[in-house]
């Protein structure tokens, strides 16, 4: 089985089937946190008088209102006791959906305590990261109305909403006789969410295939047409495609495959690949289009999202749920022209349940993996073959808790790059021991359709006290970490380096590279202290190559520079203004 457990959560999540029913959480307004967002509910746990979301007939819409009983004070997380709902509640929640923070009293009291202040449903917050199943205790059999449990991150974006103005949300499970779908685990994928420039040269080496499965969870059969669209980030429309119309009964899905994204060539930046099915007619929208970024970068391979600025986007937080030792997250990476790149570090965010970050210490590794597969329907994948090849370490001087860290590898006395290897498989990984440290996760990419039907390739993968699972917690979560990358030369002979002597040095707003008989392009990574690329240039010299540094802080930092023709060079720079 490849798919390990999270941390306090058990998630139940099965295979599609076109008739069955899907209980959602969404928020309906304001628009601003419209959507939905990941739950545990009273449908998980039996012992719980609550009514069955999967009918139709008991889903609520309606306002969200926190609960308040006669507590005083404040609880660890800075939240009202009075919020946390365990004795009987003062206001009224006749007809709203009520909020309440976990902590002290059991799941059943607080629901019960709510609904008997009229309440139609209710909304608890966790404390920490991560969703738990809810057991119903003591007064869970005496609740008859629906409850949900998420996690503190979701708490958080909606609770700063509510102080706003109204809050609307839906529990339950829709019911429309004209609604066609797509499943964002459905959908096919670029390979990562972000690709070096380097290993994406051309149409040989980058490629997006395009595709997905349309359901149709109507009562009533439909028609569909699937379109998709890739955006590059000024909204260029570079690929726009749509396929025919296709009956679909109720009840019923189809697959629906479209031409292969591929260029010539590709620029830098971030991309969006968007599905849509034909909404013409369509009762409930909400659930017809699935969107993606992804990015060609300088220097940073990602399974997991990066915004705009190349930074992770992390949520939810994870561990092992029986973790009592060492705990790996770590991404897969593999590729053809891997011997293009090294290795400097990786970057990941992680916080403490219930405490701080400060003093913590993380173990950052580079593992080539040497079991010998072709995918993961292989009998002999497996992590049992590995060879560390690079390390790193961090002591977090404060609590920065979500905040993204970047590690860089080191041999003990310097920072260091690794050299990597063509088709030589690869793990990434972020370690701790402490049992109260849960690492940044992404749930906005389900690589679900990536993973069984197209790669069937590891993405993440987990390490729990010695065991490995491949399928880390599945393809709907991908491990939060970035890998950034610099062109290696170790492949580059000694009659093949650059002797040149840049000026000034120090400089202040621009540094001159005398490059003595060469006309043409090249690429120029500056790096920090740390080893972490700060900035990569496409540059064009004659003769002299004329860097700005004018937007670069004061400081120490590395040039490396690799020309055209295959000549490179490095040198120390100090800038001071």
């Amino acid at each position: 089985m490849r798919k390990l457990l999270l941390s306090t959560l058990v998630l139940i999540l099965s295979a599609f089937s076109a008739s069955a029913q899907t209980i959602e959480f969404t928020v309906e307004s304001p628009a601003s946190i419209a959507g939905a967002y990941g739950f545990t509910s009273t449908n998980d746990v039996a012992g719980w008088g609550s009514p069955d979301l999967i009918d139709t007939a008991n889903a609520v819409m309606d306002t969200l209102m926190f609960v308040q009983d006669t507590s005083s004070g404040t609880n660890p997380q800075g939240n009202p006791v009075s919020a946390e709902g365990c004795y009987p509640l003062i206001n009224d929640l006749t007809g709203k959906i009520a909020v309440i923070y976990r902590n002290t009293c059991q799941f059943g009291t607080k629901v019960l305590m709510a609904e008997n202040a009229g309440a139609i449903a209710a909304i608890i917050i966790n404390r920490e990261p991560g969703l738990v199943n809810m057991a119903p205790g003591d007064d869970g059999a005496n609740v008859t109305i629906p409850a949900i449990f998420i996690e503190d991150a979701t708490g958080t974006v909606i609770t700063a909403e509510m102080a706003n103005g109204p809050v609307v949300a839906f529990i339950g499970t829709r019911n429309f006789d004209n609604n066609l779908s797509i499943n964002p685990a459905d959908v096919l994928r670029p390979e990562a969410a972000s690709t070096p420039s380097t290993l994406a040269m051309d149409n040989t080496e980058f490629e997006v295939q395009v595709g997905s499965w349309v359901t149709n969870p109507g009562n009533l059969d439909g028609t569909a047409t699937l379109s998709a669209k890739i955006h590059a980030s000024d909204g260029t429309v570079l690929y726009d495609q749509s396929s025919a119309a296709t009956p679909i009964l109720a009840g019923d899905s189809a697959y629906f495959s479209l031409p292969t994204f591929s260029q010539a060539s590709y620029s830098t930046g971030m991309y969006n690949l968007s599905y849509m099915v034909d909404t013409t007619g369509d009762e409930f929208q909400s659930d017809n289009s699935v969107s993606q970024d992804f990015h060609i970068s300088n220097t940073k391979f990602s399974s997991a999202t990066l915004d705009s600025n190349e930074n992770l986007v992390l949520s939810p937080f994870y561990r092992p749920s029986n973790a009592t030792g060492s705990v790996s997250i770590c991404t897969h990476f593999r590729d053809a022209n891997a011997s293009r790149m090294a290795a400097t570090g990786i970057s990941f965010a992680a916080v403490v349940s219930g405490g701080s970050l400060a003093n913590r210490y993380i173990s950052t590794y580079v593992h080539e993996l040497n079991d010998q597969f072709t995918d993961l329907n292989d009998p002999n994948a497996g992590v049992t073959a590995i060879n560390t090849i690079g390390t790193g370490e961090y002591t977090y001087p404060n609590d920065s808790a979500y905040a993204e860290i970047f590690v860089p590898f080191n041999d003990g006395t310097n920072d260091v790059h690794i050299d990597l290897n063509d088709d030589q498989r690869y793990l990434f990984c972020v370690n701790t021991f402490d049992t109260d440290v849960y690492i940044g996760f992404d749930d906005k990419i389900d690589y679900t359709q990536n993973q069984d039907n197209l790669f069937v390739q590891p993405i993440s993968v987990v390490e729990n006290n010695g065991s490995w699972s491949l399928g880390g917690f599945g393809p709907e979560v991908t491990s939060g970490i970035s890998v950034e990358l610099s062109t290696s030369l170790s492949s580059i002979g000694e009659n093949q380096s650059i002797e040149t002597i840049p000026y000034p040095n120090p400089a202040n707003s621009v540094i001159n590279i005398p490059l003595d008989g060469f006309q043409g392009n090249g690429t120029i990574s500056i790096m920090d202290v740390t080893g972490k690329i700060i900035a990569t240039k496409s540059v064009i010299a004659n003769n002299l190559l004329i860097v700005d540094v004018s937007d670069i802080s004061n400081g120490n930092y590395m040039f490396e520079l690799l020309l055209e023709d295959g000549r490179s060079t490095k040198f120390n720079v100090v800038v001071t203004k």
